[in-house]
């Protein structure tokens, strides 16, 4: 089982790869239509980004997807909650977004990003709770079972 000691760093390391996946799908996404601003690429896509990254951190944290205990590490509690604030996060950034650029939100944008969106949010956290399951010396299964 992991310590407190070692659990005090997991939450803010899972919240700076949970941002950083939510970048990498942003990134993705304007590359595929060609939206990439050549001239300051990086400030264009923190800009696409933030209603994301803001919606996903307040939301996460209300909904507690971002465990401050070693029992919420469960996997399947953690990407429950992982889908759950992304189903919540991603409409509320895309109406952020419609909102600041005064721009309505296309259906078929909202799908792609509810559905794409959640995937790279989960890629990266089934990679991050099966690397702190192995370096907890236990599979997921047995650290569900002594918790």
């Amino acid at each position: 089982m992991m310590s407190n000691q070692s659990m005090r760093w997991t939450p803010w390391v899972l919240l700076v790869g949970d941002l950083l996946a939510i970048l990498l799908f942003v990134f993705v996404g304007q590359r595929d239509h060609n939206t990439v601003d050549a001239a300051r690429p990086l400030l264009g896509l923190l800009s696409t980004a933030f209603p994301f990254l803001l919606a996903w951190v307040v939301v996460a944290w209300v909904v507690k997807a971002v465990p401050l205990r070693p029992s919420g590490m469960r996997l399947p509690g953690l990407l429950a909650r992982t889908v759950n604030a992304w189903f919540i996060a991603a409409p509320l950034a895309l109406m952020l977004r419609g909102f600041l650029l005064s721009r309505d939100i296309p259906p078929a944008f909202m799908l792609v990003t509810l559905g794409l969106g959640s995937l790279f949010v989960l890629a990266w956290r089934l990679a991050f709770g099966w690397l702190w399951h192995k370096r907890a010396g236990q599979t997921p299964a047995q650290t569900a079972e002594s918790l």
